[in-house]
């Protein structure tokens, strides 16, 4: 078992009410900064001796991935190292590391807790993993949090969701007193299970599917919304599988797109669409061919 996931089951059973080494963190997400995920989130690391920088979106930003404002962003103080930015998540992590807190860099940017899982390929589009993404291609070590809803809960604003943020945010405030954490490569993306009691701790790849449908609704006169895929099947050792078991669920995520690896299968496919460029690109013709 990786090192990195020994210290996280380690932090699942330690609780401690103050750390030792506390850390300078930039607090984000992408529900918006008024949200309770972040608000629990901000109160714990806080309580536990972090310096923590909330800079967060005014509003609502889901689905924006990594995505920024080309028109440019407005930001306003709203107190002592509170700041509400009018762009996505990744304006707020970009701006707060080139701007904000330049003089005083963060060791670690926290994003969440999101107010509903992220799995599979749904990572893609969240702009709570996109946060973080955006703060390790800046150079700074990241986390992901987010956790999960149920749907047949939405009548009662998610009552278990609001019920799981206080005891993710104490675990997430021990996880960042690990000394590793602040040399890892890449970002994990952490699920909570809404289970009062958590099953343990899964370190899981992410799962081959999508919630998301393209089954879209017009819920009110010219606005259409997507569906979901609520009946969806994963491989045990997926992340949308094990937090469904009650697993609270670690995935190590890279930051970049990665190129497919240049196996002959691989290069079958490019050189039968563009032979004829590539082979003029690798060997241009001397004047004697022309």
């Amino acid at each position: 078992m990786p090192r990195l996931v020994l210290y996280i089951l380690a932090a699942f059973s330690l609780i401690s009410p103050v750390v030792a080494n506390p850390i300078t963190i930039l607090l984000t997400n992408d529900d918006g900064y008024l949200s309770p995920g972040i608000q629990a989130l901000h109160k714990e690391l806080q309580n536990a001796g972090h310096t923590v920088y909330l800079i967060a979106p005014l509003s609502n930003q889901s689905g924006s991935s990594t995505s920024v404002t080309s028109e440019g962003i407005r930001f306003e103080q709203l107190g002592d190292q509170i700041w509400r930015i009018e762009g996505k998540p990744a304006d707020a992590v970009r701006f707060g590391i080139g701007h904000l807190l330049k003089e005083t860099p963060p060791d670690l940017v926290i994003s969440g807790i999101n107010f509903g899982q992220n799995l599979g390929q749904d990572v893609m589009v969240s702009g709570t993993v996109g946060a973080a993404i955006t703060a390790v291609q800046l150079g700074v070590p990241a986390i992901a949090i987010s956790a999960e809803i149920l749907f047949e809960e939405a009548a009662e604003s998610f009552a278990s969701t609001l019920k799981t943020f206080p005891q993710a945010a104490g675990f997430i405030a021990d996880l960042v007193q690990k000394p590793e954490l602040l040399n890892m490569p890449g970002l994990l993306n952490i699920n909570f299970p809404t289970a009062t009691a958590p099953k343990g701790i899964k370190h899981v790849r992410l799962a081959p599917s999508s919630l998301l449908t393209v089954d879209y609704v017009e819920t009110e006169p010219g606005l259409w919304r997507s569906g979901y895929n609520l009946e969806l099947v994963d491989d045990d050792n997926t992340d949308r599988k094990r937090l469904h078991d009650g697993y609270i669920t670690i995935s190590h995520l890279a930051s970049v797109y990665q190129a497919l690896s240049s196996t002959p299968q691989d290069q079958k496919w490019v050189e039968m669409l563009f032979s004829e460029k590539l082979t003029n690109t690798h060997n241009p013709k001397t004047p004697e061919d022309r």
